[in-house]
């Protein structure tokens, strides 16, 4: 199995499509921030200065993390290798089923973390190129280092939770141009939201499902977050940069029960995939 892992490590991060795509978001996002800073004069308070480029990383991670950054991590790591004529080859060379499940959960925490880790330098590099610009700043505070962890958390656990969700389809199917729309759809709330539809019903209406769903305990900690950083300024101005601490303090109110709910499912959908695979004949793509 550590072979595999080694080996499919090897092929993501030898991916030349993957480099370019993380090496093009982290130049992209560098282009913004330093050329939105570019006209502002922080003489007088450099701490502005770091704030608005906390605000800049902030607010686009928690809205558009889950479409831009998870789906990718899924692909890269499920997907493309599903594409490929050598999936069918990975159980004929002694790789067990069960172990593979086991190794791509792996596969996807390490990958994720280099990326994360990746993109934390280059992060702090546009900072320092900002600074330099303006003739020094303030470094972020705990609180800030604080939510940007939180955040990077809850992409990480989104991405886990969701694979695995998506994994009981993509390992019958074995076809991964159906497996990443799936992925939108269930981590985009559109199965949940047809639940809570088919709730309504007479029948029905008496069974509230949606503590339970993966996508609105999911959504729990994506609103805590969003609501902690987008309008957890009390008695501040709307357009005042976002208050770190307020946000921390929003995350630490929703208590344990989603992240509960999450786990559970990723064991169940774990567990799962196990008897999906083993069952599953292995189709030549």
């Amino acid at each position: 199995m550590f072979n595999y892992i080694k080996a499919d490590l090897y092929r993501i991060f030898h991916k030349r499509s993957n480099q370019l795509y993380w090496l093009i978001l982290a130049g992209l996002f560098l282009t913004f921030v330093i050329f939105g800073s570019e006209n502002a004069n922080f003489a007088d308070n450099k701490s502005e200065l770091t704030e608005l480029y906390f605000s800049v990383a902030v607010m686009p991670l928690v809205l558009f993390g889950p479409l831009i950054i998870s789906p990718q991590f899924y692909y890269a790591v499920y997907l493309d290798e599903l594409n490929s004529k050598s999936f069918v080859r990975l159980f004929s060379s002694g790789l067990r089923k069960s172990e593979y499940i086991v190794a791509k959960l792996i596969s996807s925490l390490v990958y994720m973390l280099v990326v994360f880790l990746f993109l934390a330098v280059a992060y702090v590099g546009g900072f320092g190129i900002i600074a330099l610009l303006n003739n020094g700043a303030s470094f972020f505070t705990l609180d800030q280092i604080g939510l940007l962890l939180s955040l990077v958390a809850y992409l990480g656990l989104f991405t886990i939770a969701f694979s695995s969700l998506t994994n009981l389809i993509t390992l019958k199917l074995q076809s991964g141009n159906i497996s990443l729309f799936l992925f939108f759809v269930f981590s985009n709330g559109v199965i949940a939201s047809v639940i809570g539809w088919l709730n309504r019903l007479p029948i029905l209406r008496n069974f509230d499902f949606n503590p339970y769903l993966l996508s609105t305990n999911i959504g729990e900690i994506q609103t805590a977050l969003t609501n902690g950083i987008f309008y957890g300024q009390q008695g501040q101005p709307s357009n005042q940069p976002p208050s770190a601490q307020a946000a921390l303090k929003m995350i630490n109110s929703i208590g344990v029960q989603p992240f509960i709910i999450i786990g559970i499912y990723i064991i169940a959908t774990t567990m799962i995939s196990f008897f999906i695979l083993k069952r599953s004949d292995v189709k030549e793509n």
